[in-house]
């Protein structure tokens, strides 16, 4: 449920809320009211000129491209163009999990966005993102929901439009010793994944590090042209079944009674899309910085799921090769609610706002020993 920007009955701080898999893949909210100071309130709602994490600056839509029949990747230009340049987000995009608020002004409701990381390019063998990691341009990967009412409005607005962002907002501060992540992705939940990729890659002159996403979807329209880099990676159940979805059900039944399921990997023609490309991309530029990054795809109307098994095996890889490699090493999830639900269960209420709360679902089955958890 969006959170009200407009005054209540009483003085409340605000507090940032994190939902589902939502800071870093955009269920999050952030709930602002008005102070009874009058200094207070005029400086909450006063407009920045550049990006600001409790005044909103003012951007425009510079460019909307469609990723699938629901999802598009939004590109926001400030307003502002030479304030925004001199607002250097490098350190945010090479340490942390961050969102920005969109807010629809109508309602007075703000929804956050995790913004992907710049582009990538094939000849960017070394770290030059001068005039990239600013704050003058952002990229969001936004799933019109039916009932989003954020999302709605954003898809309803016509190209140059004005939108209005808060932020930078941290989900997550990456540990600087950290060697090894697995990344468990739902659907635009592959947002913060890409930032966690490139921040690894921004760490230049540190032990080479790991990563391997596990990136599920409901159609492949959404990752057209995606291939695992793990054969074995494409299972008969997952998260789909949890969410009552057909095709789940008929994989597992074929699972229990030792049958194989077909897995489609392959697409039925033309270019890879848009979020594809971003990540071989940035596949292409962890191998030139001897780093290794490796994304598994999970489709569920091909009848493919994230299986408990899927990460065992590589908790065990990486057991192996990790006793050679001291570190820290992460689970990150983001998701959907049921999507969290299943392997670690979700978020609890708190006076701060929303917590990380225990571990539950299919992770704390699992032995853990030396791996942190990360509900996003």
């Amino acid at each position: 449920m969006p959170r009200l920007l407009h005054a209540s009955l009483r003085p409340n701080p605000g507090v940032l809320l994190v939902l589902g898999g939502s800071a870093a893949a955009g269920f999050g909210y952030r709930h602002w009211t008005n102070s009874k100071d009058a200094s207070s309130s005029a400086a909450a709602a006063a407009e920045s000129a550049t990006l600001h994490p409790l005044r909103f600056a003012h951007y425009a839509i510079a460019d909307r491209a469609p990723v699938s029949s629901t999802s598009t990747l939004f590109t926001l230009r400030a307003r502002d163009g030479p304030a925004t340049a001199q607002q250097d987000l490098r350190d945010i995009w090479a340490r942390c999990v961050w969102s920005v608020e969109a807010k629809q002004p109508q309602l007075q409701i703000a929804r956050a966005y995790t913004p992907l990381p710049p582009p990538t390019t094939t000849t960017d063998d070394e770290e030059t993102d001068d005039g990239t990691t600013d704050a003058s341009q952002l990229r969001f990967l936004i799933r019109r929901e039916r009932a989003g009412e954020v999302s709605n409005y954003l898809h309803r607005l016509p190209p140059a439009a004005a939108v209005e962002l808060r932020g930078p907002h941290v989900a997550f501060e990456i540990p600087d010793d950290v060697t090894e992540v697995l990344f468990l992705a739902g659907g635009t939940g592959i947002a913060p994944a890409l930032q966690v990729a490139r921040a690894l890659q921004m760490r230049g002159g540190r032990e080479a590090s790991r990563m391997r996403i596990l990136w599920a979807n409901r159609r492949r329209e959404d990752c057209v042209g995606g291939r695992s880099d793990d054969d074995a990676a494409q299972g008969s159940s997952g998260w789909g079944s949890w969410l009552g979805w057909g095709s789940a059900k008929k994989g597992r039944k074929e699972q229990d009674a030792g049958v194989p399921t077909a897995t489609t990997t392959t697409t039925t023609g033309g270019e890879d899309g848009l979020v594809v490309r971003e990540i071989d991309a940035l596949k292409r530029r962890a191998g030139a910085a001897q780093q290794r990054l490796a994304v598994d795809y999970f489709v569920d109307e091909e009848n493919t799921f994230i299986q408990p098994s899927h990460v065992a095996r590589h908790l065990q890889e990486a057991g192996k090769s990790g006793e050679k490699s001291p570190g820290s090493r992460l689970i990150l999830i983001s998701g959907p609610d049921g999507f969290l639900d299943y392997w670690a269960g979700r978020k609890i209420w708190a006076e701060q706002g929303e917590v990380q709360g225990p571990l539950r679902g299919a992770l704390s089955k699992m032995d853990l020993k030396g791996w942190r958890v990360w509900k996003l």
